[in-house]
């Protein structure tokens, strides 16, 4: 799990340095660009784990 939180931890400093580029200069084509693959990558990850947790309480359930 510590290298699925860092991972996570990163995808969010990543996302998060986007914005605040992207804040300064909102009509910055590619800054929108960046924040927008940023947070995809970010709801990918997050969704990827909620998949995961899902799946690991089901198995859990069946045992």
């Amino acid at each position: 799990m510590d290298d699925s939180n860092q991972h996570l931890k990163h995808l969010i400093k990543q996302t998060d340095i986007a914005f605040k580029a992207l804040m300064r200069d909102p009509s910055s084509l590619s800054l929108n660009e960046q924040y927008d693959r940023a947070k995809l990558e970010l709801d990918s990850y997050t969704a990827s784990l909620k998949h995961s947790l899902i799946q690991r309480n089901q198995q859990q359930r069946h045992r």
